[in-house]
């Protein structure tokens, strides 16, 4: 290849109704192919393999994908991954161009299919944890219809490339790729562990004719959907993968046998010979019959497919795990819940539990470990035994994996604490971001509504590449079925409801349009916002409230609310009985989002509609909960429970009256109530910043300010104990820097105008850049020693807006302008 391949974008041209109707996408054109001894229920591991001759160069476009996951190389290089997530209707189609010089060429496809469990239930059954009878399951975010690959190219003859026409071999690696189900004592869904035979993964075995597993559409006019995958153009760019290799060689241990605890720090000439190998690539020998333990510490966080570049050790096996933390046990088998991991950088007399992939190395065998998914965490245990020759390993990396982010947003300020936190919350996006938004990349690699709306704030904020959210956006628009809701995760092998984050939904589509000038994305929205506001309405009983929603109404995991209760809903009682303050403010901020996206891209008399419902609705609420003796919020009537959640949605209604209001702000200053956690905290600093409670606000600051001296290098989902430490919904304080301390915020649809209004607190100055459609915002804040506090703010060409601080308003118009605000007396 004269260079390496890119992605090319094409254009979704058919609607969804016509998808395996009418024809959209050119691979409709191509055949789905699998190998003949397969069945659609059965895993398999397969290498596709196609041998071609160019009599001249050629610049090449193919369009690729597969089912459930595929790599493709040309000439042995990685050329695509996919496919992106998606689910049957939407099924996603990589479009590639090639650069082709004359000569043969050969295109490779390492393409899996893994079943779901004979008896179903154990997927999902939390009580057979840690049993050995689990059988391997797909990733839960892998939606899937049966094993298949297709390649299909216009451009060259269809006997010379295309799958199902072109002489396409395939052979069965499916013994060589044994899998394992490791039970953690978390949920833990991103599918099994992989133990590779390279014996029998290198050798070339018997190959096969692929058999056709589906036929080109032939187009229906009679509007007759045939089975299959309704395919269309992927719209994310590829992957980025990238070779790493770095950190520290922590522990040395000679034996493979499993050790309770890790030894202390090591050192010595056990571990600086590794150290070299992992800083400069100098060759490590394991000799005959020998056995080895390490402990590599990345000192940060990384996502990527482990990399193991060898010779010679036949017999040998290499196992390489992954953890995010070491935890404070005495045992794998005491890990819980509830235990705890300390400091991230710590590891004397700590535990490991880990998760990751296992080589048996044979004569002859490929020279870099294969890698079927990409693993994550701060560090890896490396266990090593030879047989009767020595191994001889010449790097050990990973390339890495995730989605090219472009940071667009910066920030420095006076604080220098708190800018310390700023890389970890970008990190923390950059291990979050793949094929979507993920929760949670050790433990889920799925796509919350909830967490969505936290990331994509500080996504618009920071990032210029905004494709990640609006297929977000996208994917819950897909996941509506005759309900008319969103599913609570998408793309999901099973599907999950949850009616609270169904109703955050339309504030996604709302933030979207404010902060991007895509009217025509948000009006292709609008038929899905107003299906699930018409379904909720149905919902709503005589006295004009709602009741219970269907499926999880999930609204935040304070301990308090499941002390006695050891499923972890994340709601209290009054959720519970179907006599909820919270679900109808849900409710309620739903339906002002549906109004103000209505009033910007939609239907005035809709958006009339749904403000006035929303309005009653709140009054209501008020009626029914508020507490008059104690001047603040109740969560229910079916008892005296009180929590920040209650206060928090009712301030950023932007409905209460100002003795509400006073009274609502004291409660949460007050405390003593169920207080909102890591993720809730991204409504509780929004409604302190819009009601100007300043010490409040970076007094909630402070669990942020503490994550760099406890060694984390991403932010966690939760207070200690927290299961993921790679959490993304944990870094909305970046949102929060620059929406609310700088104070950077549209003040209408598509981001034509802003409002700038800071919070600074006790900073003496900051610099600030928040990107917006035209380019960035800048806004620089100098404090003299008297007090005086003078801003400098620039702003993109065509647009205009307000700056607001300490009671002082003034107009902003494109370009630089300077304010002088004197010190308060």
């Amino acid at each position: 290849m004269k260079n390496q391949p890119s992605r090319v974008l094409l254009p979704i041209v058919n609607h969804p109704a016509n998808r395996n109707m009418l024809a959209g996408h050119p691979a409709e054109k191509g055949y789905w192919v699998w190998h003949p001894d397969y069945d659609a229920t059965t895993t398999a591991v397969l290498r596709f393999r196609l041998s071609f001759q160019l009599k001249k160069s050629i610049s090449l476009l193919i369009h690729v994908t597969g089912d459930q996951r595929f790599q493709l190389r040309c000439d042995g290089e990685d050329v695509t991954f996919g496919p992106d997530r998606c689910d049957l209707q939407n099924w996603t189609v990589q479009t590639l161009r090639f650069e082709l010089a004359a000569g043969r060429h050969e295109f490779e496809s390492i393409a899996w299919w893994i079943s779901e469990p004979k008896a179903i239930a154990l997927r999902g059954d939390p009580k057979l944890a840690g049993t050995a009878v689990l059988e391997p399951v797909p990733p839960m975010a892998q939606m899937t219809r049966r094993g298949g690959f297709l390649l299909y190219s216009e451009e060259l003859p269809a006997e010379v490339l295309n799958t199902g026409v072109a002489p396409w071999t395939v052979e069965d690696l499916t013994s060589a790729v044994k899998l394992q189900r490791i039970p953690f004592p978390f949920y833990h869904d991103i599918g099994p562990s992989y133990h590779f035979d390279l014996d029998q993964w290198g050798r070339k075995g018997k190959s096969a004719t692929p058999t056709v597993v589906l036929a080109p559409l032939v187009p229906n006019q009679h509007g007759l959907q045939i089975p299959g995958w309704g395919l269309v153009a992927a719209t994310l760019p590829e992957q980025l993968r990238e070779p790493w290799t770095g950190g520290r060689i922590r522990a040395f241990r000679p034996s493979w046998k499993e050790s309770p605890i890790l030894a202390s720090e090591t050192s010595g000439a056990e571990v600086s010979t590794w150290q070299q190998l992992i800083e400069q690539e100098r060759p490590v020998t394991i000799p005959p019959r020998s056995e080895i333990t390490l402990l590599w510490d990345f000192e940060t966080y990384v996502c990527g497919y482990p990399q193991v570049q060898f010779t010679g050790g036949a017999g040998a096996e290499l196992e390489l795990e992954f953890a995010e933390a070491l935890y404070e046990a005495n045992s794998p088998q005491e890990i819980t819940t509830t235990t705890m991991k300390g400091h991230r950088g710590q590891i004397e007399g700590k535990v490991f539990l880990g998760f990751g992939d296992r080589w048996q190395i044979g004569k002859g065998t490929p020279s870099v470990t294969p890698s079927l998914w990409w693993r994550c965490g701060r560090y890896v245990r490396i266990r090593i035994k030879t047989g009767r020759t020595p191994l001889i390993l010449s790097r050990l990396g990973i390339l890495t994996t995730g989605y090219p982010l472009d940071t667009g947003g910066a920030w420095k300020s006076s604080d220098t604490q708190w800018d310390r936190t700023i890389p970890l919350f970008l990190h923390a996006f950059r291990s979050g971001g793949h094929e979507t938004w993920t929760d949670t990349p050790y433990y889920e690699q799925m796509c919350y509504v909830g967490d969505n709306i936290t990331i994509a704030a500080s996504n618009y904020a920071w990032f210029t590449d905004d494709r990640l959210c609006r297929r977000s956006i996208e994917l819950f628009n897909c996941s509506r079925r005759a309900t008319g809701l969103v599913a609570e995760r998408y793309p999901s092998g099973w599907r999950q409801e949850c009616g609270t984050f169904s109703l955050l939904w339309p504030t996604m589509v709302r933030d979207y349009g404010m902060w991007r000038d895509d009217a025509a994305f948000v009006r292709s929205m609008l038929p899905g916002v107003r299906s699930m506001l018409a379904e909720f309405e149905a919902l709503v009983h005589e006295d004009g409230l709602l009741h219970h929603v269907p499926g999880w109404p999930f609204i935040d995991w304070v301990p308090e609310w499941d002390s006695n209760n050891a499923a972890w809903l994340g709601y209290e009682d009054g959720v519970r009985a179907g006599d909820s303050s919270l679900i109808n403010l849900f409710w309620v901020r739903s339906l002002q989002a549906g109004a103000q996206i209505e009033e910007a891209y939609g239907e005035p008399q809709l958006a009339s509609y749904y403000q006035d419902k929303a309005r009653k609705t709140f009054n209501l609420v008020i009626e029914r909960y508020w507490d008059k003796k104690r001047n603040l919020l109740r969560n229910t009537r079916v008892d005296d429970s009180v929590s920040e959640h209650a206060q928090i949605l009712a301030l950023i209604t932007g409905y209460l009256d100002a003795k509400k209001t006073k009274g609502c702000l004291a409660t949460i200053k007050k405390g003593g109530i169920a207080k909102a956690t890591i993720y809730f905290s991204f409504y509780l600093l929004d409604a302190l910043y819009r009601h100007g409670e300043s010490a409040e606000f970076f007094q909630r600051l402070a669990f942020w300010r503490t994550l760099p001296e406890l060694g984390f290098t991403s932010t966690p989902e939760s207070g200690e104990p927290s299961r993921s430490d790679a959490h993304a919904w944990g870094a909305h304080p970046a949102w929060h820097t620059l929406a609310s301390i700088a104070g950077v915020r549209p003040a209408s649809a598509g981001f034509q105008t802003v409002r700038i209004a800071p919070m600074p607190g006790e900073m003496q100055h900051f610099d600030a850049r928040v990107v917006h459609p035209k380019g960035t915002v800048d806004v620089r804040l100098r404090r003299s020693k008297d007090g005086q506090a003078s801003f400098t703010v620039r702003l993109p060409k065509g647009v205009s807006g307000q700056f607001v601080f300490q009671g002082v308003t003034q107009a902003l118009k494109s370009g630089k302008t300077r304010i002088r605000i004197a010190a308060k007396s």
